[in-house]
């Protein structure tokens, strides 16, 4: 069979692939069966390469569409090459949609040729896809296409990228290991409460013995657990209160925004987490602000690198009262969240009509805060939580040991 290459409509959209038949009047009913309209079909002419489309399996497609930062950051790397060579967006965009592999990409490069094709910018069919191209990915595209500079702006989108990316891992990396040891402590204490005590609980009970009220409390808590009627009761009103929190957090503004302040003060983690939003914050800033984004715009967008409540809300504050004529240093500063470094280097920008180049300086002294934060954490978080599993199963040993060692009063 020959492969065709086909443009038409299918309810009411744009279509634009390729499909396999025996001429074009086969190519042309088979469009027909499939709903689209066919309003070009040409054959392809031997070693063209057809249109990638997404996998599928009895009409199901087989990926999933998301696509990771990490996509869209090689997506843009490879865009910024081949522009960088003088290849034009259309062939560019082409040449990626070929190369393709994952489901969400193939369609994103399907889209974006045809806005091309139909006359709209690079830069609105990227707003069709807020999920992956963001307000401040879209505006540094726009900035490019307007100055006839859009390699340069594709490749401070990707250092953008590569950055965010770098922050949120070592964020992961640092709060990995934690989460990993508490979810060891919390299995070995099961375990033990489940398959240890009871058997200490049965040689007891023979002895007939008065137990210590702490070894007493150890055992009904494995009696608690171990009857399948309280146990599940009590593993049912953990998963309520868990679904519910995670509900009352996911609509009810106040009540997230009391969350979003509890971690920004926990311990260690807190200043981590504040100093990777300063630092996504200024990144965002500065690139906006050299596209020549308005600052109000550059606001609006910077804030919308975080979903902390109350840093949006410190930000917007900023974004209204920057009308009232007062410097951006000043208006950070009177904002509690914000540290006064951030304030103090943007004092040094406006003084010197460099405020872009300021919040560069910012990101990337934050940048490297991070890096001590995440340092520090891990030094800090190793030794606590080995001693905090260690204490935890000393403490149900001692327990359940406490009546041996006064084993002689009670042989008396």
């Amino acid at each position: 069979m020959a492969q065709f290459s086909y443009t038409g409509t299918k309810d009411g959209q744009e279509m634009q692939g390729s499909i396999a038949a025996k001429n074009l009047q086969d190519a042309g009913s088979k469009l027909r069966k499939l709903n689209i309209l066919p309003t070009n079909v040409e054959e392809m002419e031997e070693g063209e390469e057809a249109d990638k489309e997404p996998g599928t399996f009895l009409g199901l497609q087989i990926s999933s569409d998301k696509l990771s930062d990490m996509d869209v950051m090689m997506f843009t790397k490879k865009l910024e090459t081949m522009i960088k060579s003088d290849l034009p967006i259309m062939d560019a965009l082409q040449l990626a949609r070929r190369q393709a592999v994952k489901p969400g990409l193939i369609k994103v490069t399907k889209s974006l040729i045809i806005d091309l094709n139909q006359g709209n910018s690079f830069s609105d069919g990227l707003s069709k896809f807020p999920q992956y191209f963001d307000d401040s990915y879209v505006n540094m595209v726009r900035a490019g296409e307007s100055s006839g500079t859009l390699a340069k702006f594709l490749s401070k989108i990707v250092i953008l990228k590569e950055k965010s990316i770098k922050i949120v891992k070592d964020i992961k990396g640092a709060l990995t290991y934690p989460v990993i040891l508490l979810v060891v402590a919390l299995l070995v204490t099961i375990i033990m409460l489940i398959k240890v005590v009871p058997i200490f609980a049965e040689i007891y009970g023979n002895m007939g013995a008065k137990l210590p009220a702490s070894t007493q409390t150890v055992v009904d808590m494995s009696e608690f657990i171990t009857d399948p009627s309280r146990g599940g009761v009590l593993f049912a009103t953990i998963f309520g209160i868990g679904f519910t929190n995670w509900i009352m957090t996911k609509k009810i503004y106040n009540f997230r925004k009391f969350w979003h302040g509890v971690f920004l003060k926990l311990p260690a983690f807190g200043p981590l987490i504040k100093k990777s939003i300063y630092a996504k914050i200024a990144m965002v800033l500065a690139n906006l602000l050299s596209a020549g984004v308005s600052i109000i715009e550059a606001l609006d967008i910077s804030s919308k690198t975080t979903d902390n409540i109350l840093v949006r809300e410190a930000i917007g504050r900023v974004k209204d009262e920057i009308l009232t004529g007062k410097s951006l240093s000043v208006l950070f500063k009177s904002e509690p969240i914000f540290p006064m470094e951030f304030s103090e280097f943007m004092k040094v920008g406006e003084k010197t009509g460099s405020v872009d180049e300021m919040f560069h300086s910012i990101a990337t002294y934050y940048e490297a805060e991070v890096d001590n934060a995440v340092g520090g954490v891990k030094a800090l978080m190793e030794p606590i939580m080995i001693v905090f599993i260690g204490g935890i199963i000393a403490s149900l040993l001692l327990t359940l040991y406490q009546p041996i060692f006064s084993m002689g009063d009670v042989i008396k």
